[in-house]
C-alpha cells in the first residue's frame, strides 16, 4: 500500500472513531485515549502567534498589478502607493511626417475590477515626467522612488468604480472604463519635434530623452487604490496630431518586456499599536489585544509557532499523521471595507524571523501533502492559505456574516518535524499568490496590491492546528 493510499485509509479510520474517544491526556494536549483502532484527534496545541516587520526591502520590479492610491487604516495605518513606469516606443525609427502639428496628448490607464479601500469618491491623481530614468543593474522596491517634475503634465479626478452592464436576460461581464488624462501640450510638441531623429530609433534612445512617468495620488489620505492593468492595449500614451488637414495618432505602450515600471507603498504607523516594531523581532500578539497583522508590500508578517508539536510523539512513540490542518482566524468585521487577501504565502523560518531560502535563492515554503514529494526539502510544491468566509442566505443571495478563516492542510510538513526531517522553529505568513507550473508544482509569487489582514488568536477565537493521527504500534 503506498503512502498517500494508506494516509487516506488511516484519515477515515479516525474520523469514524473520534466518537469513542474520551479522556484527555495528562500532558496538557487534549488528546483522546489510545483505542483498539489507535486513532486520535487534538485541536488545542498551544500556538502562538506575533507580527514581523521585514526589514529587507520587498521587490516590486515589474509586478503586475500595478497599485496606485491609498486607503486609510485605523488598525495598520494610512497606506499610499505611487507608479513610476517607463513609457514603449512602440515601434522604430519614428517619422511624424512632414510639418507635423500636435493636436493632443492623452494618457490612458486601464485598470482591473480590483479595487481595494472604501469605494468614497473620488481618487484624484496627478501625471508626472520623470527627471531620474531606471538604471540596469538596479534593482526597485516598495520603498524605492524616482524623481520627478514637481508641476505636473496633468491630473484628473474621478470614481474608480466597476460597471456592471448585466439585465435581467444578458449577463455581461464587470468591467472598468479606462480613465482618460489630457498631458501638458508642451511635450506633445517636444515629442513631435523629435520626428525622424535618433531619439525616436528605438527604446534605448527614447527612454534617454524621456524617461518615464510617475503616477501619484494627491490626496493627503486618498481611499482607494486601483490596480493598473499594465498589460492591457488601453493603458498607454497616444500622441495625436495632424499632417496638413489629416489626423494621425501614435500609441506609445506601458507594456511590454523592455518596459520598466514599479510602485512605491507608503505607510504610517506612527498613531497604531505597531508605531514601536523593531525589524525581525517579534511583537507578540498577546501584546496587541491577540492580534497580529498581515499586509503586502510594506512589510508585515505574522510569524506562527507551535512549541509542544513533539510532544505528540514524545507520548505516542510511532504515529502518522493523517491529516492535519492550520485554522487561522481573521478579525470579526474587520475585512468588509478592507477586503482579506484571498491567499497567504506560508514559508519556513527560524529564531531569525525571516523567509528561509535555499542555497540557490528558492524560499522554502510549507509543501501540498503529495506522495510525489519524496524529501522534505522539496519546494517545487508549495501550499498556501487559502481564505474561507462565512456566509448566509438571505432571500436567493449569498451574503457573507464577517466572520472568516485561513486554512491549509500542512500533513507534510508536521509528519516531516514529528519524523525529525525538519526542525520545528515556526512559519512565515504573508498574502502572496499562487503561481501553478507546467510540471503540476507551483510558486508563491508576490501579492503587489497592499491588502492586509487582522488574524486574531485569542481564547474565545484562536489559531488552531487539528491534527488527526494513528498510534503505529
Amino acid at each position: 500500500m503506498n503512502l498517500a493510499v494508506r494516509r487516506f485509509t488511516l484519515f477515515f479510520f479516525s474520523i469514524a472513531t473520534l466518537a469513542s474517544c474520551e479522556d484527555p491526556s495528562d500532558i496538557g494536549l487534549d488528546l483522546q485515549d489510545e483505542n483498539q483502532i489507535g486513532a486520535f484527534y487534538t485541536d488545542t496545541l498551544t500556538i502562538n502567534t506575533g507580527t514581523v516587520l521585514k526589514s529587507d526591502s520587498i521587490l516590486a520590479f515589474r509586478q503586475y498589478p500595478l497599485p496606485v492610491g491609498g486607503y486609510q487604516d485605523g488598525t495598520l495605518g494610512n497606506v499610499k502607493a505611487t507608479a513610476f513606469t517607463e513609457v514603449g516606443l512602440s515601434g522604430l525609427d519614428l517619422k511624424f511626417g512632414e510639418n507635423p502639428v500636435a493636436d493632443s496628448l492623452v494618457l490612458t490607464l486601464d485598470y482591473t475590477t480590483d479595487i481595494y479601500g472604501s469605494d468614497d469618491p473620488p481618487l484624484n491623481l496627478s501625471i508626472h515626467r520623470l527627471t531620474e530614468g531606471f538604471q540596469d543593474k538596479a534593482s526597485y522596491f516598495t520603498n524605492s522612488s524616482l524623481a520627478y517634475e514637481s508641476t505636473p503634465l496633468g491630473t484628473v479626478s474621478f470614481d474608480p468604480d466597476p460597471i456592471d452592464t448585466s439585465t435581467a436576460t444578458v449577463k455581461t461581464p464587470v468591467f472598468t472604463e479606462p480613465v482618460r488624462i489630457h498631458l501638458d501640450m508642451a511635450l506633445a510638441n517636444e515629442i513631435l519635434a523629435q520626428s525622424g531623429k535618433t531619439t525616436l530609433k528605438d527604446q534605448f534612445n527614447f527612454v534617454q530623452f524621456f524617461k518615464g512617468l510617475a503616477i501619484v495620488p494627491t490626496q493627503a489620505n486618498p481611499r482607494e487604490v486601483i490596480s493598473l492593468n499594465t498589460l492591457s492595449s488601453k493603458t498607454r500614451l497616444t500622441l495625436y496630431y495632424k499632417n496638413d488637414t489629416t489626423r494621425k495618432e501614435h500609441s506609445f505602450l506601458l507594456n511590454g518586456s523592455n518596459i520598466r515600471n514599479f510602485s512605491k507603498i507608503e505607510t504610517n504607523r506612527s498613531a497604531t499599536a505597531l508605531a514601536g516594531l523593531t525589524p525581525y523581532k517579534v511583537l507578540p500578539s498577546s501584546q496587541t489585544g491577540g492580534e497580529s497583522y498581515v499586509q503586502a508590500g510594506t512589510q508585515l508578517f505574522t510569524k506562527i509557532t507551535i512549541p509542544h508539536l513533539k510532544e505528540l510523539k514524545e507520548k505516542y512513540g510511532n504515529i502518522v499523521i493523517n491529516r492535519a490542518e492550520l485554522v487561522v482566524p481573521v478579525k470579526n468585521n474587520s475585512f468588509t471595507t478592507l477586503r482579506e487577501p484571498l491567499q497567504l504565502g506560508i514559508y519556513e523560518t527560524n529564531s531569525s524571523n525571516r523567509v528561509l531560502y535555499t542555497s540557490s535563492g528558492v524560499a522554502k515554503t510549507v509543501p501540498i501533502d503529495d506522495a510525489r514529494i519524496m524529501s522534505a526539502n522539496n519546494y517545487s510544491f508549495p501550499t498556501y492559505l487559502q481564505f474561507d468566509a462565512e456566509t448566509r442566505k438571505e432571500g436567493s443571495n449569498e451574503v457573507r456574516t464577517g466572520v472568516g478563516s485561513y486554512k491549509v492542510n500542512v500533513t507534510a510538513y508536521v509528519q516531516a518535524i514529528l519524523r525529525g526531517d525538519k526542525p520545528n522553529d515556526g512559519l512565515l505568513i504573508t498574502p502572496g499568490r499562487y503561481l501553478a507550473s507546467s510540471n503540476g508544482g507551483g510558486t508563491i509569487g508576490l501579492e503587489s496590491i497592499p491588502k492586509r489582514a487582522i488574524i486574531v488568536n485569542t481564547e474565545e477565537q484562536g489559531v488552531k492546528l487539528r491534527i488527526y493521527f494513528t498510534k503505529l504500534d
